[in-house]
């Protein structure tokens, strides 16, 4: 667990673009929104959508959001937490096919200096394109688990969990486990107590309606990394 008495801001940055999922980003912002309300954690909690030089980014389903932050803000470049989402495979092989890219520098730079780095789905693929993977034991959405083949550092856990731990990385399977991850990161962050405190304020005690099994993946969604 992280210590809080230390008075400085809790700063979560969650870098994002045109085309990533609405739940991946918004699952989060739920979760942690409501441990900044907890008074027993005694830090501010500010959370930011990071992105390039534009006034807002557009979700895959036509979300338009306002931008928060820059990829070149400072009070964005040593966050205690960085939270990478997944989204459309075409734009996710874009990313990652530009040697330049702004996004994977900003995951690279910021990533390295963070206390907890996080993906949820598809978002690991391109967390693991930064390196900050090697080594580490991951989860992600079920239809992107054959998309590791270029970072054979990277492990990708078997049984499709909600989230997996490995150090101080935590990463989401496909996107509502968002919900189950940022819950047990703010566990990890703040302790149990609060962890339950957010549960109960968003009544999180999922049922769905319908029970079915998760597929098999077929070859790699993000074009430029079909695996052999």
């Amino acid at each position: 667990m992280t210590s809080t008495t230390s008075k400085e801001p809790f700063i979560i940055a969650i870098p994002v673009y045109d085309g990533v999922d609405y739940m991946d980003i918004a699952a989060p912002r739920e979760i942690f929104g409501w441990l900044a309300k907890d008074p027993s954690f005694e830090r501010e909690v500010k959370i930011y959508y990071v992105c390039g030089n534009q006034p807002t980014f557009t979700t895959i389903n036509g979300v338009k959001i306002a931008v928060e932050a820059t990829f070149d803000d400072a009070f964005v470049q040593k966050p205690h937490l960085i939270w990478v989402p997944g989204g459309d495979a075409d734009v996710l092989a874009a990313i990652i096919a530009d040697k330049e890219s702004p996004f994977t520098a900003y995951v690279t730079q910021a990533g390295s200096q963070a206390e907890w780095v996080c993906s949820v789905c598809e978002g690991a693929v391109l967390l693991a394109n930064t390196g900050l993977l090697n080594g580490h034991t991951i989860t992600t959405h079920w239809a992107f688990v054959n998309c590791f083949g270029k970072y054979p550092e990277v492990t990708v856990a078997e049984g499709h969990p909600r989230y997996v731990k490995s150090g101080n990385r935590v990463t989401g399977g496909g996107i509502s486990s968002g919900l189950d991850e940022a819950l047990y990161l703010v566990e990890l962050i703040a302790g149990k107590e609060s962890a339950i405190s957010v549960q109960r304020t968003l009544q999180y005690y999922p049922k769905p309606p319908v029970h079915s099994m998760i597929p098999e993946a077929g070859s790699c969604p993000v074009f430029n990394l079909v695996t052999e």
